[in-house]
């Protein structure tokens, strides 16, 4: 499976199933990781990452091949983990026009937590809906707030606001769990 991405995505357009297969393989993993940091749960992040290469294939017209084909498919896929999220009864917390929180400083305590991959995968697990997806679009697929505001259709400060919110109660749970070990 060495063939260019650029033959690939010719061949998805022609709707060649062997370049489907070729796409899919190459970016399964990294899709499902992607939409498995949003929903928290295997079983979701399965079926997004399915929707998210259905949707991809069925608009492979529309990739600008300026683009990073890969950045395109993440894109996809992480919007798709969030309309799964969004068919849940999860409610998202609004908050008024205009409130603005305080951000809270980095406490010396917050740096000695010491934190390992699995306690914060776990942790994670455990926020809320929004938490969680907030988190994991600000902190690892690198949206900024006003992108994460309008992707969530909340306003920008809602969205600070939950993320500071959410950054605490992942630290308490880290913590706690760090306690209990």
């Amino acid at each position: 499976m060495n063939e260019s991405i650029q033959t690939l995505i010719e061949g998805c357009r022609r709707k060649e199933r062997r370049a489907q297969q070729a796409i899919y393989e190459r970016y399964a993993r990294r899709l499902y990781v992607a939409c498995l940091r949003i929903t928290g749960n295997p079983a979701d992040a399965e079926e997004a990452m399915q929707d998210a290469f259905l949707k991809a294939f069925g608009r492979i017209e529309q990739f600008d091949s300026e683009r990073c084909f890969a950045a395109w498919l993440q894109r996809i896929a992480v919007r798709t983990a969030i309309d799964h999220l969004r068919v849940q009864p999860e409610t998202w917390e609004a908050l008024p026009d205009g409130y603005t929180e305080q951000a809270e400083e980095e406490t010396a305590d917050e740096e000695q937590v010491q934190l390992t991959v699995e306690a914060i995968r776990r942790a994670m697990q455990q926020l809320a809906n929004g938490y969680r997806v907030i988190l994991s679009l600000y902190l690892f697929e690198g949206y900024d707030m006003d992108e994460i505001a309008s992707i969530l259709k909340l306003q920008p400060a809602s969205v600070r606001s939950q993320y500071l919110r959410g950054k605490r109660k992942l630290v308490e749970l880290i913590r706690n769990e760090a306690w209990t070990d």
